[in-house]
């Protein structure tokens, strides 16, 4: 999770610097999508037969809240926001809605999650002020791009996927998905007009399609195996700081009183859920729940 943390934070900045680029977002997808689909064409194979042995509906859930959509999201409230806040609101909001959709599950947690999770919310909430109609939406965007996540986040955790699988899942239905908005002229790309700048294709190719296509979600699959999906989203909220810090002399973003007021709670609430809010034994109640809608208490 330590090296994660460091790729989500290289991830936030790279797509607010993609808009200083001759990169679009639709090229950013195509890159982040269509390297990872071309270098693991080997394990596409075997990765078909793994799914047939998995539910469909947490397979969707990978593919979705780790793939394209969640991508455009990012790229789009990023564009009316800052690098601070993409690095903030995704991460920082995914224990929210993971600590949530545990309750309804049946996970009982301690009052220092609630609390913690209450701080962070409190931090979206200050995102949300000032700035304008746009940078609201932007906000909106991101918070929703959190909420995709925590469903790919408790997707894994639910399934037996080997971390390779979980690339071709989250690369090869997305490249699809980005092939069919160029295709319709809902994106627009210059990868293969000469408009874009070989440089920095090639950047964007080892750092979206590698670095962050293949490495962190290896490493962040394997994470969530042996940490848990609750406690891999909380240690995730930890880059924040590190993309804040980042934007500064990389960017030139100077982080207003919004952000760091957002930044302080988000990161305060991750702390404290993350030290001391375990969760706790479910009750006969709750255990019964759980057994009815099949779901494993992984997420604990």
């Amino acid at each position: 999770m330590g090296a994660v943390v460091l790729i989500w934070s290289t991830f936030a900045l790279s797509i607010r610097a993609a808009g200083n680029t001759s990169l679009t977002p639709g090229d950013v997808a195509l890159l982040r999508f269509g390297v990872p689909s071309l270098l693991l064409i080997p394990v596409i194979p075997k990765t078909i037969r793994i799914m047939r042995r998995q539910p469909w509906y947490w397979t969707v859930l990978i593919a979705i809240g780790g793939g394209f959509p969640f991508l455009m999201l990012v790229q789009l409230g990023g564009a009316a926001t800052s690098a601070a806040l993409v690095g903030t609101i995704p991460p920082g909001t995914i224990p929210v809605f993971i600590t949530i959709f545990g309750a309804v599950l049946g996970t009982h947690f301690a009052t220092a999650r609630w609390f913690g999770i209450a701080c962070i919310a409190a931090g979206v909430v200050v995102a949300m002020q000032g700035s304008g109609a746009a940078h609201l939406a932007g906000v909106g965007l991101l918070l929703t791009a959190g909420a995709l996540w925590s469903l790919y986040v408790l997707a894994v955790s639910k399934t037996s996927y080997r971390p390779l699988d979980i690339v071709v899942l989250l690369a090869v239905p997305s490249s699809v998905m980005s092939g069919v908005f160029i295709e319709t002229g809902l994106l627009h790309t210059t990868l293969f007009t000469g408009g874009a700048v070989l440089s920095e294709m090639l950047t964007y190719a080892v750092l979206q399609g590698v670095v962050i296509g293949i490495i962190s979600t290896l490493l962040y699959s394997f994470a969530i195996t042996n940490l848990g999906a609750s406690r891999a989203a909380l240690m995730g909220s930890v880059s924040p700081v590190l993309t804040t810090l980042g934007a500064i002399p990389l960017l030139g973003e100077t982080p207003s009183m919004i952000t760091v007021i957002c930044l302080v709670l988000v990161s305060a609430g991750a702390l404290t859920a993350n030290l001391w809010g375990t969760a706790v034994p479910l009750t006969h109640t709750r255990s019964r729940l759980g057994a009815r809608l099949r779901v494993k208490n992984a997420i604990v």
